[in-house]
């Protein structure tokens, strides 16, 4: 028998329907489906992580008092748990295990998916063979593929992702379970968790800095002299360039608004002789197809939705077999899957049977590169139908759009280039004239061209005279940076070298992906929400816009600089990646992250007030009285502490009031 464990029943489903023989739904009855047999396979599934890290007081009951004491934990073997929901489903995986001949991994393809179903393999001490199977859409065709295309669940990229998964996992844990501890008995509240995270602080860092810039903003004058060219058509302004000799902040901004009502009064009427000019056609390529994050930075912004919203949706398009993987941080397409575009794009809905009719499917853009490909591919349409509305649909169109842009051309231009001297003083003047639309027709008005080179040029000749006729002087401020929305946290998560001031790590990191993974960056948003450390107000100048809390700003101003620096976490996560790719070891990779906490851990150490040294008491974790598959635990939020559903992020919203480090339960006795 072959046994297919899938990450989700969604998956589990579709690998069914395309093993080519009757299915049969098999679990207990009145419940729904735990497997289904197809002939002489099983396809069974998990909900995603089955198993969970064990927490300190399963090592030893002397882990449940939070004293320094105990500090740092580093058990000698990590060991996983089931979940308490998860039991029933574990238990069909492990009678199955013993039916099989041979396994086939299906969890999503990427190093978390890898390991949620390596991990069962390993619970179970499996020794059957196992194969792996990679799903990057769940359409017939896609799927099909994949099943005659299963590899060795031992080659060596699934061993780096297995490998890494294990190194995130574990850190996580570690710096979890000891730098949380060891602040909160710093902190020496009673009834105050304060939490700290390899990735959650650093990101929440990331707010705080930018809201501090914003508030401790000081507004700067600068000016600016544009001038009216005439003598030919048509009429064009132009800029004034500062000579060296003008003094100019390390913008190159006129803080004096004298000089620059000088220039003005200076060059009014006076001939503006024509030094240089070049006009040539260019061409711009159709934006790539989207990775996530570059989905959630757009939706962000058109759609005004939240980066957790947009992976939900875009996990929902995948599941209903529209759309391909969604986590994913690369937007090139392999070539191969060129050859299928023109059959996707004509099975797409009817309301892009004009931009499909207006398609070369000849046309091969930049996005189709098989060396920029890596695990998975940017997200394109499956090509399968479509009957979508609301936030779906806006979300779909948004990605067929990106993928049909591909197959037109290039939107040509024409650039000109002015300068100008007048009255001794130089100018410049810059215009972009549409030639050809290209791909811009497929995003009709949302492409049109915006600001100064906007301005159509006429064709001059270098040494031709012209004539300022007006000129003006633009009094200006200097604006303090934008708050943080989703969307552009997602972007500066990824592009994270762009905020670190160090040298050699913005150097570092400029090649790498960032802090967190384009599966994970949303759920570290909606945590710092959820613990109240940043908030969205619904209303004021503010509204829609990320902003840090009190509780947020607090914690940052309290850790060292290492804890919570973008560009320390950014390298722990290049570190990741090294071990994907098999390039460092798992041991070093966990060598290094043990030293780096058990050095912060003594730092604390050295903070904490004597009383410390006791113990803070926390409760033991306690399941939900209401869904009864997540557990409460102990939160900070601005009115205290208090106790919520780890289930926060599948809809339970149970809250209850902290009662000396344990929950108060009184509003749920029967």
């Amino acid at each position: 028998m072959r046994l297919f464990i899938a990450e989700k029943p969604s998956m589990g489903k579709e690998i069914a329907k395309n093993l080519g023989g009757k299915m049969v739904n098999q679990g207990p009855a009145g419940k729904p489906p735990t497997h289904i047999e197809v002939g002489g396979d099983v396809v069974t599934w998990g909900f995603g992580h089955l198993l969970e890290m064990a927490p300190p007081e399963h090592y030893s009951e002397a882990f449940k008092k939070w004293s320094f004491d105990t500090l740092p934990i580093e058990p000698k073997s990590f060991e996983l748990l089931p979940k308490s929901n998860a039991k029933a489903q574990i238990s069909t995986i492990k009678a199955l295990l013993k039916k099989a001949s041979t396994v086939v991994n299906a969890g999503d393809p990427d190093r978390e998916g890898q390991w949620v179903v390596d991990s069962l393999l390993e619970h179970f001490g499996n020794t059957k063979p196992v194969q792996r199977i990679i799903l990057q859409a769940l359409d017939e065709v896609s799927v099909k593929k994949a099943l005659a295309n299963l590899q060795p669940n031992t080659s060596p990229q699934f061993i780096g992702w297995k490998n890494s998964a294990i190194g995130r996992q574990r850190s996580d844990w570690f710096w979890g379970m000891n730098l949380t501890r060891a602040h909160t008995l710093v902190s020496n509240v009673k009834g105050q968790v304060v939490s700290i995270g390899r990735v959650q602080t650093p990101t929440l860092g990331l707010v705080v800095a930018r809201d501090l810039a914003i508030e401790n903003f000081k507004p700067k004058d600068f000016y600016a002299v544009s001038a009216q060219i005439v003598g030919a058509e048509p009429v064009f302004s132009a800029k004034w360039k500062p000579s060296d000799a003008v003094p100019v902040d390390e913008s190159g901004r006129v803080l004096d608004a004298n000089i620059a009502q000088t220039v003005c009064a200076k060059i009014k009427s006076q001939t503006a002789s024509v030094t240089a000019f070049e006009a040539v056609d260019k061409k711009q390529s159709a934006p790539l197809p989207y990775s996530l994050s570059s989905l959630q930075l757009a939706a962000s912004k058109k759609l005004g939705l939240g980066a957790q919203r947009v992976l939900d949706i875009a996990q929902t398009l995948y599941e209903q077999k529209l759309t391909s993987y969604p986590r994913t941080d690369c937007p090139y397409l392999p070539e191969s899957q060129h050859a299928s575009a023109e059959l996707i794009a004509k099975c797409l809905p009817e309301k892009y049977s004009e931009l499909v009719k207006g398609a070369s499917f000849s046309i091969k853009s930049g996005a189709w590169n098989d060396s920029k490909v890596t695990a998975h591919h940017g997200i394109i349409p499956t090509g399968q139908k479509a009957n979508l509305s609301g936030e779906l649909a806006a979300v779909y169109d948004m990605i067929v759009l990106a993928y049909l842009a591909q197959f037109y051309p290039p939107f040509v231009y024409k650039q000109t280039t002015i300068s100008l001297e007048v009255a001794g003083e130089k100018f410049t003047a810059s215009g972009k004239a549409p030639i050809s639309q290209g791909w811009k027709v497929v995003f009709g008005s949302e492409e049109s061209e915006e600001g100064e080179d906007k301005q159509t040029l006429p064709v001059l000749q270098v040494g031709q005279s012209l004539i300022c006729e007006t000129a003006q002087v633009d009094a200006k401020k200097t604006t303090p940076p934008l708050r943080f929305t989703e969307g552009t946290l997602i972007q500066a998560m990824t592009n994270v070298h762009q905020l670190v001031d160090d040298p050699e790590i913005k150097k570092r990191l400029k090649e790498t992906a960032g802090i967190g993974t384009e599966a994970t960056r949303a759920n570290i948003i909606e945590t710092l929400k959820m613990r109240k450390f940043i908030e969205i107000p619904d209303s004021g100048k503010d509204k829609g816009k990320l902003v840090s809390t009190q509780n947020g700003r607090k914690l940052i101003a309290k850790l060292p600089d290492s804890l919570k620096s973008a560009g320390i976490t950014g390298l722990f996560e290049q570190a990741l990646e090294s071990v994907a790719k098999g390039e460092t070891s798992l041991d070093v990779f966990m060598e290094k992250q043990t030293a780096f906490v058990k050095k912060y851990v003594e730092m604390a150490r050295k903070e904490a007030p004597a009383t410390a040294s006791a113990s803070t008491p926390v409760a033991p974790s306690v399941g939900c009285p209401v869904c009864e598959k997540g557990k409460l635990r102990l939160l900070n939020g601005s009115k205290g502490a208090f106790w919520g559903c780890s289930g926060f992020r599948d809809g339970c919203k149970t809250t209850c009031p902290d009662l000396s480090g344990k929950p108060d339960l009184g509003k749920f006795a029967k």
